[in-house]
């Protein structure tokens, strides 16, 4: 089965796509990457961007299960505002191509990978390089934390 993790942002969505098997319960990464938009651009136009780029991503690699990073809550309105509005056009993306969709809070995927909730980036990314036998953490950054968002739901249902 193909999962598609993503780690929303309107300036850069990172996704990760691993593929796993369940009779020997092994993982592999098949594509990971990031969707950059230009600060230059108007908001619809970069959620634009991103809605078609997911929608591409889920055309050639056809997952079945979509899981994506939930709305980490902090004090910046604004920012949160923008990254749940990515969310949006991300499910949309799902929803068009009848994806389940699964949300992870970021202390659960930080939880499942390294076993605390507060973990650093760093052990994120190498516990990502671990469980898909990678000769180097993924980057750019949030292609790792898509790949974890990918590798939690996996972790949560095997």
């Amino acid at each position: 089965m193909i999962i598609l993790g993503i780690d929303p942002g309107t300036a850069m969505t990172g996704y990760g796509i691993i593929e796993f098997d369940k009779k020997n319960k092994k993982i592999k990464a098949i594509k990971y990457g990031s969707i950059k938009t230009s600060n230059v651009d108007n908001s619809s136009t970069r959620l634009k961007l991103i809605h078609q780029e997911v929608l591409a991503i889920i055309k050639e690699y056809k997952p079945k299960i979509l899981a994506i990073e939930s709305l980490f809550f902090n004090s910046n309105a604004k920012s949160a505002s923008a990254v749940g509005q990515a969310i949006g056009v991300v499910k949309l993306a799902a929803c068009l191509n009848k994806l389940e969709v699964f949300e992870y809070p970021p202390l659960k995927i930080k939880m499942k990978l390294v076993g605390k909730g507060r973990a650093e980036k760093k052990e994120v990314q190498s516990k990502v390089r671990q469980a898909l036998r990678l000769k180097k953490i993924p980057r750019p950054t949030h292609a790792a934390d898509a790949l974890a968002v990918a590798i939690c739901h996996w972790m949560e249902n095997q």
